[in-house]
């Protein structure tokens, strides 16, 4: 038979390990909650490996050379697939520009996100791009722009002209070795994870019960 001190020593974890369960199952409790209504998600993705194309050197493969990027929105409808209306921003590492929040257009800047969908089954899909120029096409003199297009179905391409001059192209096209990742980085704890320690903490508190008892 166990003694008054171990007894008592059972009855003191037994209390620590029901305040701990009563944590967990609050948490499961507040995490459905939280999952029942839509919250920003966010993620980031890569794409590496591209058949490079520049007019003053041809073309050629690097399967190294890599373009990352991130974006986040809200699945307000629930439906599993984030669109166009529901993203709230998307960033590239080949620049400071925000597609999904681009300024007012004016002469000599535009920018947009032209299409956008992503879902855990259909994947990344989107096209997106930005134009600036050095002045007013039409207005100022000698006036030069360059242009950066992103699109999931091609890569990247960009190219750089201006008044009297046809200008320059650069593009990184995917090929059959292009990697294409996306990586959640805003997970929220699902309820399975907090019911499971709550379950393990009382199963803990039975084995030493039991074990004492002897």
């Amino acid at each position: 038979m166990a003694s008054s001190e171990a007894m008592n020593s059972i009855q003191k974890e037994e209390q620590m390990i029901k305040k701990l369960v009563c944590g967990a199952v609050l948490a499961a409790i507040g995490t459905l909650a939280q999952a029942a209504t839509p919250a920003l998600t966010e993620w980031e993705f890569s794409w590496k490996g591209f058949s490079v194309f520049q007019e003053w050197e041809g073309s050629y493969d690097d399967p190294e050379l890599t373009v990352t990027g991130k974006f986040a929105g809200i699945d307000a409808d629930g439906d599993g697939i984030l669109v166009k209306s529901e993203v709230t921003s998307l960033t590239l590492d080949r620049g400071s520009h925000d597609y999904a929040a681009c300024p007012a257009e004016s002469p000599t800047f535009t920018c947009g996100l032209w299409s956008f969908s992503y879902s855990a089954a259909g994947g990344l899909e989107f096209s997106a791009g930005h134009t600036s120029y050095s002045g007013v096409p039409g207005e100022d003199a000698w006036w030069t722009a360059h242009s950066t297009t992103y699109d999931t179905q091609f890569g990247v391409y960009e190219r750089s002209y201006g008044y009297q001059w046809p200008g320059e192209e650069y593009s990184m096209a995917f090929t059959d070795y292009t990697v294409k990742t996306v990586t959640q980085i805003s997970p929220v704890p699902e309820p399975a994870t907090y019911a499971m320690l709550g379950a393990g903490l009382l199963l803990l508190a039975g084995t030493r019960r039991a074990r004492l008892q002897k």
